[in-house]
């Protein structure tokens, strides 16, 4: 007779091999052009429907304590994904802005891209996110 009591155990094995299957780790490096200023490194991981409204990326946060802070994603699916960031120096959620809109606060996009009179486009700050470990590297600006 099959021992019943590691069944329970299995179980779970068992349903996360496809969950985790195309799935891979992204670490963001992200080089801070003010890293004397304190506060926290924000940064959003976008696929293309969510780019421009920012519903539905994934967002993570770190202390900014460092010339470099290390962002990393878990179990993203596999895709294209545009990379946005900002170095939040007073820690108030938002990416401060003059009255023109320009940002007042450093920030950065996927492959170090910069936009024309605006942000860059989904295809200019987008990295592909593949099964395994990723590093991407990005400097601020501003």
């Amino acid at each position: 007779m099959p021992n019943l009591l590691r069944l329970p155990l299995l179980l779970p094995s068992l349903f996360l091999v496809p969950v985790l299957y195309g799935q891979g780790t992204l670490t963001v490096e992200v080089e801070l052009h003010r890293p004397e200023a304190g506060g926290v490194v924000r940064v959003a991981l976008c696929d293309a429907a969510s780019f421009e409204s920012d519903e539905g990326c994934i967002l993570r946060e770190v202390e900014a304590n460092g010339p470099m802070v290390n962002v990393v994603f878990h179990g993203v699916p596999e895709g294209e994904y545009a990379i946005k960031a900002f170095h939040d120096v007073n820690a108030n959620g938002e990416l401060d802005t003059n009255w023109m809109g320009i940002p007042r606060e450093p920030y950065a996009f996927g492959n170090d891209a910069m936009g024309t009179f605006g942000p860059p486009g989904f295809d200019q700050a987008k990295v592909v996110v593949g099964p395994g470990r990723q590093q991407v590297r990005i400097r601020t600006r501003g």
